[in-house]
């Protein structure tokens, strides 16, 4: 979440009257939770990056000064986190009707192994002065609990991401997703004992 200082309203104001330093500031506060949510939606990181930069486009093309213009009411955040996931859902329906049967002999280099999509970087290095033992460790521990969100529905990991990785409240989480609050508490519920359940079977 952005700092306790972070004057959403201030900035939008200021950004939108072409304050170049209240811009960069809204970058930097939001572009890596939007990332990082887009990436664990589609694990596409060429698409996640894609769709992070159409969806500043969107806020420059919404902050304009006087009417029509966005107009802060506190719901910034959810906003959004609204705008990237409906251009992520719009780009990969656009890219499923656009996708092709593959052909197999096509997706091999030379009769060797088949390609496979470009990955997120390898972080088995972990950090410095981190045992390599443990970097591997965490890595798998990670590549686990990816593999277990993944078997929940969609819509129980839509509110996971949104709460751990875009870091949203469930408030905010419930304005994003258009849905009452008690269900959006009861998703995060359920996925979470699922994941606890899981995680103790081990």
């Amino acid at each position: 979440m952005p700092d306790n200082d972070f004057d959403i309203p201030d900035l939008l104001d200021r950004a939108a009257n072409g304050d170049g330093l209240a811009w960069e500031a809204l970058v930097r506060a939001y572009t890596g939770r939007l990332y990082g949510l887009l990436l664990s939606q589609c694990r596409d990181p060429e698409l996640a990056e894609e769709i992070t930069q159409q969806t500043f486009m969107k806020l420059v093309q919404q902050l304009k000064p006087g009417p029509g213009g966005y107009q802060e009411h506190g719901r910034f955040e959810p906003w959004l986190f609204r705008v990237a996931m409906n251009a992520l859902r719009d780009e990969m329906r656009r890219r499923k009707r656009q996708a092709k049967p593959t052909d197999f002999s096509a997706t091999t280099a030379g009769g060797g192994a088949p390609l496979t999509p470009r990955s997120a970087p390898d972080n088995r290095s972990g950090a410095p002065g981190e045992d390599p033992a443990q970097a591997v460790s965490r890595e798998e521990e990670l590549a686990w609990l990816r593999e277990v969100v993944a078997t929940l529905p969609e819509a129980d990991r839509t509110v996971l991401h949104l709460r751990h990785t875009a870091q949203l409240t469930f408030k905010e989480i419930a304005e994003t997703l258009g849905e009452p609050l008690g269900t959006v508490l009861a998703r995060g519920h359920r996925a979470l004992g699922k994941l606890r359940k899981l995680a103790a079977a081990q």
